[in-house]
């Protein structure tokens, strides 16, 4: 058994799989305990590997194309315009206006350098 585990290990990185390789562990103890099934093991690492390859394949295509990063209601500062209403713009992000069919209508000057 600690020979295939080794063989297995030697390929995850030989596949330049470091996630899966890093699952591997706990998947097969998850396998062992007979929490998951051999199918699911599977599943559980090759998703593991593909959702970390995707989030550097976003990231790098971000940094390549130069965008701004995202802008979240949690990192915005109140204080740089302080006539927003914090618990306000809390509900509207809620978007319950959407489900009660409500118009919502935005008034100010706009700011093209933003």
């Amino acid at each position: 058994m600690s020979d295939m585990l080794d063989r297995i290990r030697g390929a995850l990185v030989g596949l330049k799989m470091p996630r899966a390789l890093e699952a591997l562990d706990h998947t097969l103890q998850q396998l062992e305990k007979g929490e998951v099934t051999a199918i699911e093991a599977i599943n559980t690492l090759l998703s593991e590997e593909y959702a970390t390859r995707e989030t550097r394949r976003i990231d790098v295509a971000l940094r390549t194309a130069k965008l701004l990063p995202a802008k979240t209601l949690e990192s915005f500062d109140f204080s740089f315009q302080p006539s927003l209403d914090r618990e306000r713009i809390a509900a509207l992000a809620q978007l319950d206006f959407i489900r009660r069919a409500e118009v919502v209508h935005f008034l100010g000057p706009c700011d093209p350098a933003s």
